[in-house]
């Protein structure tokens, strides 16, 4: 596991209670556990412990022995009165919201499909799920408070202002204040961010990646982008563009993108890409991501998906020898692709990379498919809450 370094310091008693939160939320643990994955003692433990057992954040449970000599271990667990987070999560294609706890359970979740709209529009289905789940909360968890409201989005995204700016074919919409319209609406703090970084968190505290400090989540769906956690934390600074790896050049005499540089990545291995190609190949009038499983055991689609995985790859390579991952997370729609053509990702990448003879960078599915980004939503919630800034 992972290690997540307590700090010894007063001021930071705040972060070491977040940790320990973080900790529990992402399974089951006992004091012991965090203790040794902290590196603080036992009694700094049990005290922070006993706060968050007293503020209701926390339950604790025995665990039946197999057995063995001993006491039955107590195991610490979120509680079932703690925090709740709201999350929305705005695409091209609809927008969706759901009600989840501190382990990332879903009590509620509903989604609106967009189409040809306007900025007032998109206000109005926002807020019509919005309500939904704020309305399921007070009548079936009156005693969960709501921590606040999450909000990943297609990009470019100003995180800190919370304006989404000027995403490619999004019906003309552009500089839409979506932080500041819920927070004036529903009093909650808000917390924004691009589908990319809020579905790598999701996988760095609750999926696939906790197990590693520094990995990179690569989201293909129409077009593709990244997320980075770099030293246990989400990556970002001031640039709004961080992780468009969809505008990677692979072919410098490819065709025109829309980004106005010629053959990036995205035109030949984004999502709409790949089934337009397997409906091309297999004769079939609509393909869905669902389907690549069953199509990709006819030759003809096979040829499609390796080639699609050769071009991944140059990318990819490029992308492990500038940030060092322990491994990459292929995620949204691209969580559809078999093991198969992970698998030849993962052979090429390990062959083509700088470090090829001391290291081997893991390529693995994403726990979460394409709900990432939306349980990432409340995730950029509970990040805060982990990081002591909600105590």
């Amino acid at each position: 596991m992972r290690t997540l370094k307590g700090l010894n310091n007063n001021h930071l008693k705040t972060t070491n209670r977040g940790t320990v939160l973080r900790l529990i939320a992402g399974g089951r643990v006992s004091r012991t556990d965090i203790a040794q994955n902290m590196e603080l003692s036992k009694m700094a433990i049990s005290k922070i412990v006993g706060e968050l057992l007293d503020e209701g954040y926390l339950t604790e449970k025995t665990i039946e022995s197999d057995g063995a000599v001993g006491r039955n271990p107590l195991m610490l667990d979120i509680s079932e009165s703690a925090p709740q987070a709201v999350g929305i999560y705005i695409s091209r294609n609809e927008v969706s919201a759901l009600l989840c706890d501190l382990k990332l359970n879903t009590f509620f979740e509903r989604r609106i499909p967009l189409k040809d709209e306007t900025p007032e529009k998109l206000r109005e289905k926002i807020f019509e799920l919005c309500d939904a789940v704020v309305d399921h909360h007070e009548k079936n968890h009156p005693n969960n408070d709501l921590l606040g409201i999450g909000v990943s989005s297609i990009g470019p995204i100003d995180p800190s202002g919370g304006i989404i700016l000027n995403p490619t074919n999004f019906y003309g919409i552009c500089n839409f204040p979506v932080m500041r319209e819920l927070e004036e609406r529903y009093s909650l703090p808000v917390f924004c961010d691009n589908d990319m970084n809020a579905s790598a968190l999701a996988e760095n505290i609750y999926g696939i990646g906790k197990e590693y400090g520094c990995f990179i989540y690569i989201g293909i769906t129409n077009g593709i982008g990244s997320g980075a956690i770099l030293n246990g934390r989400l990556f970002s600074n001031e640039s709004l563009s961080i992780g468009e790896i969809g505008h990677t050049c692979i072919n410098f005499d490819g065709p025109l993108c829309s980004c106005g540089n010629r053959g990036c990545l995205e035109l030949y291995s984004d999502m709409t890409v790949i089934l337009k190609r397997l409906s091309e190949a297999s004769g079939q009038a609509a393909v869905t991501p669902e389907m690549i499983a069953g199509l990709s055991s006819r030759p003809e689609c096979d040829a499609v998906l390796r080639d699609v995985a050769a071009k991944l790859s140059v990318a990819l390579i490029n992308t492990v020898n500038m940030l060092d991952p322990q491994c990459i997370v292929i995620g949204h729609e691209g969580a559809h692709l078999p093991e198969k053509y992970l698998a030849a990702l993962d052979e090429t990448i390990n062959r083509g990379i700088l470090a090829s003879q001391y290291k081997t960078v893991r390529i693995l599915r994403s726990t979460f498919f394409d709900r990432a980004p939306l349980l990432g939503s409340a995730c950029l919630i509970f990040e805060k809450l982990f990081s002591g800034d909600f105590f």
